[in-house]
């Protein structure tokens, strides 16, 4: 049985989870990709069969269930930046000021149980692990190559801010597989994990709701 199964936006997100989860546990673990699927073509390119959408489409279908046959535990990850399109319908500011990280996580967890129905969340809630990044999981990289502080604990943007920290640090890199391996490799180091935990919220709830042992 492997440990863990991945649902996630894109390959890329695959992979930095992969690192993260590797970087924790300090040890091999078993890792299977679910959705988007990936083979050996995949990971010299950003799969096209990702995408928020994708992960709440797969969360309502009967596969969902036969996850929990070959896999310990399944992480659901998905981004929150899109959160104010009509088919998210997670509301990302109030009063014209952006809601707190943990207040969008709480609905986007809301979310993800009603995508995966009442039933089946009561009978493998505890092998399920959410992945919420606000608002996107560059959010949870920009500690790692930014030596400015206001970039390290940026919730909106970080994308582009992730660009302009690697450029000025004459860093070349594409979206892809190969790409974000490299990116997130310092994740694999458990003391990146907690420095990072301590400047990105959603980052540390991830972390959080990790089990404390899996079996080996």
């Amino acid at each position: 049985m492997n440990n863990f199964a991945l649902i996630s936006e894109g390959i890329t997100d695959q992979v930095t989870i992969e690192n993260i989860l590797y970087g924790h546990y300090e040890d091999d673990l078993d890792i299977t990709s679910i959705q988007p699927a990936r083979d050996a073509t995949d990971e010299n390119r950003q799969s096209a069969a990702g995408g928020w959408e994708r992960v709440l489409e797969y969360l309502c279908l009967e596969d969902f269930k036969k996850i929990f046959l070959f896999n310990e535990f399944v992480i659901i990850h998905i981004d929150t930046d899109c959160g104010d399109h009509p088919n998210f319908g997670v509301q990302l500011t109030s009063n014209g000021k952006d809601r707190e990280p943990q207040q969008i996580i709480n609905d986007v967890t809301f979310l993800l149980r009603s995508k995966i129905g009442a039933d089946v969340y009561a009978e493998y809630q505890e092998r399920i692990i959410f992945a919420i990044a606000v608002d996107c999981i560059e959010c949870w990289l920009l500690p790692l190559h930014s030596k400015i502080h206001a970039h390290k604990v940026k919730k909106k943007n970080c994308e582009a801010a992730l660009n302009f920290n690697l450029q000025k640090a004459g860093v070349d890199y594409t979206k892809d597989y190969l790409g974000y391996m490299l990116l997130t490799r310092q994740f694999k180091s458990r003391s990146s994990i907690k420095i990072c935990k301590t400047l990105n919220e959603s980052f540390a709830f991830f972390i959080d709701s990790l089990p404390a042992e899996i079996n080996a």
